[in-house]
């Protein structure tokens, strides 16, 4: 990964292999049978139909995610450094920034490893799994923990590094809760992203019947999702009010002036301006847009 301002061209890195990746698992897909439309009544087919056309949206989703991500870290990164007059100081950040996505990517390999040696001696490697569906099923879903995991990792790591590295040290109070704000709402928009990864699931549930079993462990993902995602937004927003609050407080207490306690502090300003009508709106919508995939779905269940 190279992270670099959003008006710069975009680094071959990030989106070459993802759209390789992206091409070759639909047309794996597509050569292996997993894309024909199933018959009714057979269930199995239609899973596996299912399965491949979600695996293929959520690698496509996390492509655009990560060109997303890397965007606005860059655009946050910049916003830190100018506050703290060390923009050429960009570049070392971004190698740092580098190598920790290198070392998600061997992680995320490892994982995806162990998964797959799972799947070999839990499956029926006699037969199925050394048809080209079954290896086109097998690489698709190694792919998908691949990108998953990846994607976990992108979504919460930035904003540490940024928050342990970038932020100390930051001279002026008014700049460094400024500061603080920029990196809320790259939190915020993270977890937008990693939300709007549920409203693909219900397509794995399409025109099949779903156990009491799967609902209780789609519900787990999606709860485990979003307290992932949200907790450190929460979390950030906490530190920012009471900082707030405490402020506030100080200077009651310190000072009878009149006018210094009628003028709005930068701290409030910089509180007001961190949930803004469009972050709102994009929650609101990211919230909604989950329970509105599962009813899209049922309803073209019903014309099929």
């Amino acid at each position: 990964m190279k992270i670099a301002p959003p008006t710069s061209k975009p680094q071959q890195f990030i989106g070459l292999f993802p759209l390789l990746v992206l091409l070759a698992i639909p047309l794996l897909n597509m050569y292996s049978g997993a894309f024909n439309w199933p018959e009714s009544g057979d269930m199995a087919a239609q899973r596996s139909f299912n399965s491949a056309v979600s695996i293929s949206l959520f690698i496509g989703y996390f492509w655009f995610g990560f060109r997303y991500i890397h965007q606005n870290v860059a655009s946050s990164l910049i916003s830190l450094l100018v506050k703290k007059n060390q923009l050429g100081q960009f570049t070392v950040h971004r190698q740092r920034l580098t190598k920790v996505f290198h070392h998600q990517i061997i992680n995320s390999l490892i994982i995806s490893s162990m998964f797959l040696v799972v799947l070999v001696f839990l499956g029926d490697v006699s037969k199925e799994s050394y048809s080209i569906k079954g290896i086109s099923f097998i690489a698709s879903f190694v792919t998908l923990i691949l990108l998953t995991t990846l994607f976990l990792f992108q979504v919460r790591s930035n904003v540490t590094y940024l928050l342990k590295q970038v932020l100390p040290g930051t001279n002026k109070p008014s700049d460094y809760w400024a500061s603080f704000s920029v990196i809320t709402k790259l939190s915020l928009t993270n977890a937008i992203i990693a939300l709007g990864l549920l409203t693909v699931l219900p397509i794995f549930w399409f025109n099949v019947v779903v156990s009491p079993l799967e609902v209780i462990a789609v519900m787990s993902l999606s709860l485990l999702m979003m307290a992932y995602t949200f907790t450190p937004l929460l979390k950030l927003k906490a530190t920012l009010k009471q900082q707030k609050i405490r402020a506030s407080s100080q200077s009651h207490s310190e000072n009878s002036n009149c006018t210094n306690d009628s003028r709005p502090s930068k701290l409030g300003r910089a509180h007001s301006d961190l949930c803004t009508n469009s972050d709102k709106l994009k929650t609101i919508m990211a919230v909604v847009l989950v329970p509105l995939s599962w009813g899209l779905v049922s309803m073209v269940e019903t014309f099929i």
